[in-house]
């Protein structure tokens, strides 16, 4: 027996080897599989991402007040005031135009409220406005028009007739605080006024 195991020592030395090397192999494709499946995760992973990118292009306003459909729109990042205004179904036939600037560019989560005719708001911005009220004389609300009035920030439609209806049935104003007597006007709106109304 130990001459026979002498004289095949060599196949058998051969034999273990090959065994060995059939063990290793079969131990590969666990590593292979576990490559691909982390490959696999990886790509499901950055897919979220790529989502993420598409949907920033957008933004979500809310609009309210005079417009024929308000609520929450979602636009493109460039869009305008006059672009939510059109998806909205437009204004309606009350909505006041003075006091809302069509072509400013809307941000997200803008609350855009659309002031009615004669509804008291924020008068709109206008470009060298404290030029043109050091220039201009003020508006005498005694003898001022109706559409005169209207030229005046914070007094709309409602407002001018409600002061000319005043001063024809009580008479002329005395002073710029009578106008508190004016239906629809307080102490506040008057302090605004006094920078654009006189009696004289």
């Amino acid at each position: 027996m130990m001459e026979l195991l002498k004289k095949h020592k060599n196949y058998f030395i051969i034999g273990v080897a090959i065994l060995c090397a059939g063990l290793v192999y079969l131990a590969i494709p666990d590593g292979g599989d576990d490559e691909v499946t982390a490959t696999q995760t990886v790509n499901k992973e950055e897919k979220p991402e790529k989502e993420e990118i598409k949907t920033s292009g957008y933004i979500y306003i809310d609009i309210k007040g005079a417009v024929r459909a308000p609520g929450v729109y979602k636009l493109p990042v460039d869009a305008r005031v006059q672009d939510v205004v059109k998806i909205a179904g437009g204004l309606t036939g009350e909505a006041d135009n003075s006091k809302l600037n069509l072509a400013e560019k809307l941000k997200d989560e803008m609350s855009i409220y659309v002031y009615e005719k004669g509804e008291e708001g924020p008068a709109l911005p206008v470009a060298n406005a404290e030029e043109t009220t050091n220039t201009t004389e003020k508006i005498n609300i005694n003898s001022a028009t109706k559409a005169d009035l209207q030229q005046v920030p914070g007094i709309g439609e409602s407002k001018a007739t409600a002061i000319i209806e005043y001063r024809e049935k009580e008479g002329l104003f005395q002073t710029i605080e009578d106008l508190k007597n004016v239906s629809g006007i307080g102490e506040k709106t008057v302090e605004k006024l006094k920078e654009y109304l006189d009696v004289n």
